[in-house]
């Protein structure tokens, strides 16, 4: 079964000579420690329908450049991939240095083998840059959210803390609802728990006021260390002015890490709205807020060196949305830049020579 589809694939990409684009990446086993990369093939069919395919989970020694390049080139070769668009990776040395040698060898193959001589293959992960400048903010406050996961770690920890938990909660009249915890590494799903746990700040006040075992919890030594919490007045405004700019992180990742459905064409206006919304809570007239929102903005500057080092494949993608076009371009350019400035009409004058060029 396996070996038809195989072979009924690789037929389809040779004749209809289909141009596909890359994400692969390098996972490491936990328990044998041996390196496995996995290489998806996204491409439109024959019925206009997006679709992605495991075309490699291969075992790899190292970690380098050239072994990600030969990996990639063997795994092409065998599924008869001959037009390859952009491949996107994390922002990892061993991947550009990889790119680098698999778009001197892929070239070679053929004119038409990738466009504009690759020049825009590479495609940095935008996912993978958001969650390197989310979890930069979070380790500055790593105190304070770790006291309020131990907060709801007690409470979910037994039925009879729960009661006495939605107690607090019936007499500070909220509204009853469930406590998520986290999984620490994944902090999207950290978002979600601290946005959950503000709606009932008042409760776990409650507890600490009231509740002398959750009191004693927190006395208590946790790895040869007093267990951190609970959660102090703080530890909560901390985390309130995180979760302005977790929100705009997190809407962010649900549009540029989407799967199933096509956003290349969103991606660029994601970006931008990060820049836009972290330029505005730099403004904030909470002096903490701004402090925390400038740091932020220097991440931002720091991943994407003021939005320069975007693929601007992306860009273009985004003008062909029809609800967009040039003129989304030119305000989103206005508004990194600043009106009729230099800076925004190089980019605006780069974009459209870009374009020309790709349908010369």
């Amino acid at each position: 079964m396996y070996s038809k589809r195989k072979a009924a694939l690789k037929q389809w990409f040779k004749s209809s000579k289909q141009r596909v684009s890359l994400t692969t990446d390098i996972w490491t086993a936990k328990v044998t420690g041996c390196s496995y990369m996995v290489i998806t093939a996204h491409y439109i069919d024959a019925y206009w329908c997006l679709k992605k395919l495991i075309i490699g989970f291969k075992y790899v020694t190292d970690h380098k450049g050239k072994t990600i390049s030969s990996t990639l080139s063997e795994c092409l070769a065998e599924w008869g991939i001959d037009n390859v668009f952009c491949v996107t990776v994390d922002n990892a040395t061993a991947n550009s240095n990889g790119l680098l040698h698999f778009e001197h060898s892929f070239s070679s193959l053929s004119d038409e083998a990738l466009v504009m001589k690759g020049e825009f293959m590479h495609m940095r992960c935008a996912g993978h840059i958001i969650n390197l400048i989310v979890k930069d903010g979070l380790t500055e406050v790593d105190e304070s959210i770790a006291s309020i996961r131990n907060g709801i770690a007690y409470v979910r920890s037994g039925p009879i803390r729960q009661q006495t938990f939605e107690v607090k909660v019936d007499s500070g009249k909220m509204k009853r609802g469930s406590l998520p915890l986290d999984v620490p590494t994944r902090w999207n799903s950290t978002y979600l728990m601290l946005q959950r746990a503000l709606k009932f700040k008042v409760a776990f006040d409650k507890m600490g006021f009231e509740d002398k075992p959750y009191n004693d919890h927190f006395m208590e030594f946790d790895k040869g260390k007093k267990r951190v919490g609970p959660p102090t007045m703080d530890d909560w405004r901390a985390v309130e002015r995180l979760e302005k700019f977790l929100i705009i992180f997190y809407n962010s990742t649900l549009v540029v890490s989407a799967s199933t459905t096509l956003n290349a064409h969103k991606c660029y206006s994601e970006i931008v709205n990060i820049a836009s919304s972290l330029k505005l809570l730099c403004n904030s007239y909470d002096t903490q807020l701004k402090v925390k929102a400038e740091e932020m903005s220097r991440k931002y500057e720091k991943y994407w060196d003021g939005v320069k080092n975007i693929n601007k494949m992306l860009i273009v993608a985004s003008i062909f949305d029809p609800s967009r076009k040039m003129k989304f371009t030119k305000l989103c350019f206005e508004e990194l830049y600043g009106e009729d400035t230099v800076e925004a009409k190089l980019l605006h004058d780069s974009v459209l020579t870009l374009k020309s060029d790709l349908f010369s």
